[in-house]
């Protein structure tokens, strides 16, 4: 591994500001995506669970969770974790894109339309993220021996 980084204060604000803009362009991009299986809200009494289920959400999540697990073990694996395309990248743009606090106030919903259903999306959001995950760091670990990296 690399000796720790300390950031100096100037480079502080940049690595705050560069993650604040980056969590943004994720954030728009996210509402914009998920923007486009959302029902009314006065239609939602009249819905049934699988009209509810958060298709965009889920696979955003799924596929930054992959992302990320695909940085963190391959490319950018031996970056400090102040590296400034670590921090912009991770905690900034697939921070922002990625929202598990959304989903989880989307279950809710689900959740009082159908318990069965609230439960089963979650079962596959909660496996969703896993296998992601799990299929970034074996890309990462292939791309990485292709480099000639351990």
């Amino acid at each position: 591994m690399h000796p720790h980084v300390t950031l100096s204060p100037r480079r502080l604000v940049v690595t705050l500001l560069g993650t604040l803009v980056a969590g943004a362009a994720g954030t728009l991009i996210r509402y914009g995506l998920t923007g486009l299986d959302r029902l009314p809200s006065d239609t939602l009494a009249s819905t049934t669970w699988t009209q509810l289920i958060p298709w965009w959400l889920l696979a955003i999540n799924a596929l930054g969770a992959g992302v990320a697990a695909f940085a963190l073990w391959g490319p950018l694996r031996r970056h400090d974790p102040n590296d400034l395309t670590r921090v912009l990248l991770v905690t900034g743009f697939l921070g922002g894109l990625t929202s598990y606090s959304t989903l989880y106030q989307d279950l809710g919903n689900l959740w009082h339309v159908s318990t069965g259903g609230g439960l089963l999306v979650s079962l596959v959001a909660l496996l969703s993220g896993f296998a992601f995950a799990g299929g970034g760091i074996r890309v990462a670990r292939r791309w990485s021996r292709g480099r000639g990296h351990p």
